[in-house]
């Protein structure tokens, strides 16, 4: 591993409210306790980060960050910043905005999630493959991308039967951001850990040692997880195999119902 990535690798989790980052993180966490999930919009007000280590040794390090939710806006603002004559670059434009009274007013959320995407190696993107590829998602990647940083698109809920992963697809190509993953929070499939890290080991390869430490590490406990179900299932069985039951025959029963008889209602 190289001196450059003996720290935790940091990942920001990003995108627009309510599309699933906190449960994202909570299936690659194993934390059912961490954040909080609802329904309501911007349930996530601050940055929240976890930790994922292997035999003691810090590997990743996931940042829960709030919902943006009016890119439209920020977007028009961030152009304006530009002075006459001037040509500034994502991370010079937006150094620029956060500097500014407006990232502590109108735009103090979005600012904190600029911030972290900032102070991180790269992002995760987290799109609900069920909502139509709108203007507003558009102008979240257009502002996200200003700093700098990769980014690796999470379509969430492809579970669903009327899932839009084509048009997202399609829409993400025209950005310049082909690699992406499928990754469904609620249903996550077997893989989806290894696939989600082997696709950021090719944006950040220099963190590849790192990510593929995790993928055995997962793939390890999955393996010990399989192995007790198995042996708790076959101690179920033994244990019914062995079950024994003892039944009082039809005779000693009727013979157990006369002897029990009051003596008045015994034949003569």
């Amino acid at each position: 591993m190289t001196d450059a990535w003996k720290a935790p690798l940091k990942l920001a989790v990003v995108g627009h409210t309510n599309v699933g980052k906190t449960s994202l993180l909570r299936t690659l966490t194993r934390d059912v306790g961490f954040g909080e999930v609802s329904h309501r919009p911007s349930t996530t007000r601050h940055v929240e980060g976890a930790r994922l280590s292997v035999d003691g040794e810090p590997l990743l390090d996931l940042y829960d960050t709030p919902g943006l939710e009016d890119a439209i806006a920020l977007l028009d603002f961030l152009e304006r910043l530009e002075r006459p004559g001037e040509r500034l670059d994502g991370p010079a434009r937006l150094a620029r905005f956060l500097d500014g009274s407006e990232a502590r007013q109108r735009f103090e959320q979005a600012a904190k999630v600029l911030r972290q995407l900032l102070a991180s190696d790269a992002g995760l993107y987290v799109i609900d493959a069920r909502e139509p590829v709108l203007a507003k998602y558009r102008d979240e990647l257009e502002v996200l991308a200003s700093c700098g940083k990769p980014l690796l698109p999470v379509l969430n809920f492809v579970s669903s039967a009327n899932h839009r992963e084509p048009d997202w697809r399609e829409a993400l190509a025209r950005l310049g951001l082909h690699a992406l993953v499928r990754f469904d929070s609620v249903a996550p499939p077997e893989d989806g850990e290894r696939r989600l890290y082997e696709s950021l080991a090719l944006l950040l390869e220099n963190a590849r040692p790192q990510l593929e430490r995790l993928i055995a590490d997962q793939q390890a406990q999955r393996l010990a997880r399989q192995q007790s179900a198995a042996r708790l299932i076959a101690e179920l069985l033994i244990d019914c195999a062995a079950c024994r039951r003892s039944v009082v025959s039809e005779a000693e029963q009727e013979q157990q119902a006369l002897s029990e008889r009051p003596l008045s209602l015994l034949p003569i």
